[in-house]
C-alpha cells in the first residue's frame, strides 16, 4: 500500500475499537499525545528503550493506523543520551474526536467524564506509563494536569475501583498517591493487563531488598 492509500485508509477509520479506546485513554493520561497533521490528528508514542514491550503493545493495538515500524533513537537531555523507542500513527478522524475530548486550547486535560472512560485496561496502561512505586504505596505522575483535574482522577479511582487515594503537592504540581491499604486492590484490577516487566511498579520500596 502506498503512502497516499495508507492515509486514505486511516482517515476512513471513523471509530476506534474498544481495546484501542481503552489503551488510548491510559496513554493520554500518561505520556502520549495527539497532534494535528494536516486535517486530522495522529497519536505519538515514545518510551525509554527499557520499556520497549509497552511501545510494542501499543504499536500492535493501533496496527490498522500504523505504517511505520518502531524507531529507536538516543534522546539527548542535559548532555546525556537516553535510548528511546517511538512511533506515530497515521492521521485519523477517529483520533481527532478524542483530541477534542482530551485537549483544550492545545493543553492536555482530564475530561469531566473520565470515570466512565477509566477501565481496568486503561488504568494498567496509565500505571505502566506514569505510575511509580512509592515508599509504602504507588504514585501517578500527574504534574501536567490542573489540581481540579487531578481530583477528578482521584474520585474516579475511588468510584470505579474502590481505591483509597489522594493528591499531593510535588515539584510545583499535583501527583496522585494510592495508599498502601489499596495496593492489593490495585494489583487485582491491573494484573490481568500488566506486562511482566512492570510488576515492580506495584512493589513498595520499603519491601525491596537493598
Amino acid at each position: 500500500m502506498n503512502e497516499d492509500n495508507a492515509e486514505g485508509s486511516s482517515r476512513s477509520v471513523k471509530q476506534l475499537t474498544e481495546r484501542q479506546r481503552e489503551v488510548l485513554v491510559g496513554t493520554l493520561l500518561g505520556d502520549g499525545c495527539l497532534a494535528k497533521h494536516g486535517r486530522f490528528h495522529r497519536l505519538h508514542v515514545k518510551h525509554k528503550s527499557a520499556h520497549r514491550t509497552l511501545a510494542e503493545l501499543k504499536h500492535e493495538v493501533f496496527r490498522n493506523l500504523v505504517s511505520m515500524p518502531l524507531h529507536q533513537f538516543d534522546q539527548k537531555l542535559a548532555n546525556k543520551l537516553y535510548p528511546c523507542v517511538q512511533f506515530a500513527t497515521r492521521t485519523s478522524a477517529a483520533l481527532s474526536e478524542w483530541h477534542s475530548r482530551f485537549y483544550q486550547s492545545r493543553r492536555k486535560i482530564v475530561p469531566m467524564d473520565i470515570a466512565t472512560l477509566l477501565t481496568p485496561l486503561a488504568l494498567a496502561i496509565w500505571l505502566m506509563d506514569d505510575g511509580a512505586a512509592d515508599y509504602a504505596g504507588v504514585t501517578f505522575q500527574t504534574h501536567s494536569f490542573k489540581g481540579s483535574e487531578v481530583e477528578l482522577l482521584v474520585a474516579a479511582l475511588e468510584s470505579e475501583f474502590g481505591l483509597t487515594a489522594n493528591s499531593r503537592g510535588n515539584r510545583g504540581g499535583r501527583i496522585i498517591y494510592v495508599q498502601n491499604r489499596s495496593l492489593d486492590r490495585l494489583r487485582e484490577v491491573v494484573s490481568p493487563h500488566l506486562l511482566p516487566e512492570f510488576d515492580y511498579k506495584l512493589v513498595e520500596r520499603r519491601t525491596r531488598t537493598p
